[in-house]
């Protein structure tokens, strides 16, 4: 085949374009779903607590499941650190958000989903890497004793204050970003329709602190332990399911 018989091949059509991001985001969001379940996993070892029940988890009584995490080994704690590998490639499942939303414009489609995207990324180190520092000196005072409670209890409340400052931009994100996307998707400017505000980060989230805090130890901890983990998969599950099943992929906005 010559120059000139492949200056006549014609160009991949809008049909090819749309098959190709169809593809992409099935992987995608595929691929991140099946991730996220590590996640859980993860969320799991740093928070259950078969004794809880959903009014112990918004109680005092949680902080000793945090400050210990639930007398997990100290080679459990370090497993569930590796979470925090993977929030880069979480943060990806704003992605697919965003795609539906842009056509409401900038400031509620680019904002929210990057602050969301932000909220991951600062949370991945903070909280998944950083939440085994809170443990630290049970494990060792396990292991070791410790001989002054005083020492200990001034050493736990600064990590807790290192924690916790470290986590605050995080935490504004991450609840600031969820409402600003809810109200987004209930504005009806967006491609997805107002009934999938029950599907967004906002929406996860208040479902599963309501259902969590109903619910009797030990389930109750399956749901709130890992309410992080719902945050992310339940969203990500969603919009990938509505973006398999839509005709003209890639063509929104």
């Amino acid at each position: 085949m010559n120059y000139s018989d492949t200056a006549h091949i014609a160009p991949p059509g809008p049909e090819a374009a749309n098959q190709r991001w169809q593809h992409r985001l099935r992987l995608l969001g595929v691929s991140l779903c099946i991730l996220l379940l590590w996640n859980g996993v993860c969320d799991l070892i740093y928070g259950y607590s078969p004794a809880l029940s959903g009014g112990g988890y918004f109680s005092p009584a949680v902080w000793e499941v945090v400050r210990t995490a639930g007398g997990r080994s100290h080679g459990m704690v370090l497993l569930a650190q590796t979470a925090g590998w993977l929030y880069p490639l979480y943060a990806l499942s704003y992605l697919p958000w965003w795609l539906g939303m842009r056509q409401a414009g900038v400031w509620l489609s680019l904002v929210p989903c990057a602050l969301l995207a932000y909220a991951l990324l600062m949370i991945g180190g903070i909280q998944h890497c950083g939440w085994a520092f809170l443990s630290v000196l049970a494990q060792a005072k396990a292991v070791a004793g410790s001989t002054d409670p005083v020492f200990y209890a001034t050493a736990q409340s600064y990590i807790l204050d290192h924690f916790l400052m470290g986590d605050l931009t995080a935490l504004l994100a991450m609840y600031g970003g969820a409402v600003w996307h809810a109200v987004a998707v209930l504005s009806g400017r967006t491609a997805f329709p107002r009934w999938m505000v029950l599907v967004s980060p906002l929406g996860v989230l208040i479902i599963t602190m309501a259902v969590g805090a109903a619910l009797p130890a030990p389930l109750a901890g399956l749901v709130i332990a890992p309410f992080g983990t719902w945050y992310m998969l339940v969203p990500c599950l969603a919009v990938t399911i509505w973006w398999w099943r839509r005709p003209g992929l890639g063509q929104e906005a």
